[in-house]
């Protein structure tokens, strides 16, 4: 899928996905970060207060100027966890130059990146007290916004109590009480330490001078003196021994049950796949056996479903609940996987699992950032299969592989977000 790749300095790498498929090209920056509790504010800080102006386009109506003249481009941050990475940055959508009648639409784009990465808006040699203080109110909506919508606050709070002794644990947001401790001084401090101590991935994909974009990004590292840092790979938890138990209890009208697996798969084993055709029988599709069985037949649940972590070898199955189905909706869902280790799948079920994941894998083309988000995280993993590769292993896969998968999986944590009782309302 990459074509080309070169360091730009030490530790900077580009990479070039070339492709004529789309009208528009994409772009990504990106600094990789150990995912740490106490860095994460402010690399998701950062991105957000760098897009609020620079140098030469001192503010967003500027910036929105110039990227209306470049045919309504759009530069956006970027903020993502990945097993122990936190991937943050700016991403960029823009129309191919092919399209755009003289325009070197491309290397302006890049270079307004490069400005507002580079050259930023500083006030008395840090960042501007406005912009950090209101992106510091925007980042702080942003992790409460997370925490009043259960379904994700009750996933979060499962890899957070499952994996408490893990990095895998950690919000990629940050807390809010380290985000209101951050100064326009201690942001630009940690901005500086990002440029020369985090190693970086720059991805183009679509139509460009290689070596003429090469240069001009090369050139934005003359004057930093890199010394990069070295993030150690993070061995995961392969099976659980215990399970652990969590309630909390909050004022809301819906349960939520959710628990989590160790499966004993990450994506850079060579038997990934089998994770995820696996996940689509149980609880991955709406023809899965938790959609057809626990919320249709059984009537336990207004969603359940399973999400597997490339990454972590993690599943979760996250299900809404009445309060009181709680232990039969548990005891449902492991019925469900007990009949896969059992070997109960038919051949329609595994087919269409299998039509699935291959149309899935085959949908990375549809799309540049896509395509770049593939080959970006597949590459931390040391990875350089494509999605076409994927579909040929997909091909020989078989029932009883579905079978063995499901006989790795071992239960870790239950968490169950429940409602206040009315016997609590009344005495409080």
């Amino acid at each position: 899928m990459i074509k080309k790749s070169v360091e730009l300095a030490n530790d900077v790498v580009f990479k070039y996905i070339e492709t004529d498929k789309f009208k528009t090209n994409y772009f990504s920056f990106n600094f990789i970060s150990p995912l740490v509790s106490d860095k994460t504010a402010y690399n998701s800080l950062l991105p957000l207060v760098l897009m609020r102006g620079c140098e030469k386009y001192p503010t967003q109506a500027d910036i929105n100027k110039k990227l209306q003249y470049l045919y309504s481009g759009e530069i956006v941050a970027r903020n993502d966890a990945f097993g122990e990475y936190q991937i943050f940055g700016l991403k960029a959508n823009m129309l191919d130059n092919r399209y755009s009648q003289g325009t070197d639409v491309t290397m302006e784009t890049v270079d307004l990146i490069c400005n507002m990465l580079f050259k930023p808006l500083l006030e008395n040699g840090v960042f501007s007290e406005k912009y950090t203080r209101g992106e510091k109110i925007n980042l702080i909506d942003i992790i409460e916004s997370e925490r009043n919508n259960k379904t994700k606050y009750s996933m979060e709070r499962l890899k957070e109590e499952m994996c408490q002794n893990e990095v895998f644990g950690i919000s990629k947001l940050g807390k809010v009480e380290n985000v209101q401790k951050i100064t326009p001084q201690s942001l630009y401090n940690a901005y500086k330490e990002i440029l020369s101590t985090y190693p970086i991935e720059i991805y183009f994909v679509g139509k460009c001078d290689f070596e003429k974009l090469s240069n001009m990004l090369a050139s934005q590292f003359n004057s930093i003196g890199r010394k990069p840092i070295t993030i150690n790979k993070v061995k995961t938890i392969e099976k659980a021994t215990n399970v652990k138990q969590i309630v909390d209890i909050e004022n809301v009208k819906q349960g939520k049950l959710c628990l989590g697996f160790r499966t004993g798969y990450k994506v850079e084993d060579n038997k990934y796949y089998l994770l995820q055709l696996f996940n689509e029988v149980f609880g991955g599709s709406p023809t899965s056996k938790l959609f057809m069985n626990v919320r249709e037949k059984m009537s336990l649940c207004y969603y359940c479903r399973s999400i597997v972590n490339q990454r972590n070898g993690i599943m979760i199955v996250a299900s809404g609940i009445e309060f009181s189905n709680k232990e039969i909706a548990e005891n449902a869902i492991i019925e469900q996987l007990n009949a896969i280790k059992n070997g109960d799948i038919t051949l329609e079920e595994f087919e269409s699992a299998r039509k699935s994941i291959r149309n899935g894998y085959l949908q990375v083309y549809d799309s540049a950032e896509s395509m770049e988000t593939w080959a970006f995280f597949r590459g931390l993993c040391g990875s350089n299969a494509t999605p076409t590769d994927e579909c040929d292993k997909i091909d020989t896969a078989t029932i009883n592989d579905i079978k063995n998968v499901a006989a790795k999986m071992t239960l870790d944590t239950v968490y169950f977000l429940k409602g206040i009782e009315k016997s609590e309302v009344n005495n409080g």
